[in-house]
């Protein structure tokens, strides 16, 4: 983490996204620039990296933006609200993981089926 304050472009960069999307999350109010130049272009901090992550790695988890908004929401406003709604995206994340292993299973089978067919194929030959 840095001291200095982020650019748009370099919380983008080092967040891994793209400036449009810096830009539509603070739109969004998921994301909020700590303060601002004299000639109002936004400066973020460390904080707001970190919740650029967090934000963008639920997303990719499959939580859409409605939702995004409303947890920055709840965790910016602190108390119960927010508590909860990070326990309800703990037990979707668990309640996904257990069907990706499901998943992952059918795959292994697949995959030794396949093999196999494989095999005998290379045998007749």
């Amino acid at each position: 983490m840095s001291d200095a304050p982020y650019t748009a472009s370099r919380l983008a960069h080092d967040a891994g996204v793209s400036v449009h999307i810096v830009r539509d999350y603070v739109l969004r109010g998921l994301l909020r620039p700590a303060r601002r130049t004299q000639s109002g272009h936004r400066l973020y901090d460390d904080h707001a990296l970190e919740r650029m992550r967090f934000v963008r790695t639920l997303f990719e988890a499959g939580v859409g933006l409605d939702e995004l908004t409303r947890l920055c929401h709840a965790l910016d406003g602190g108390g119960g609200d927010a508590i909860e709604f990070l326990l309800c995206l703990r037990a979707r994340l668990a309640a996904r993981r257990a069907a990706l292993d499901v998943l992952d299973g059918h795959l292994e089978q697949m995959i030794s089926a396949i093999g196999a067919d494989t095999a005998k194929e290379s045998a007749r030959a």
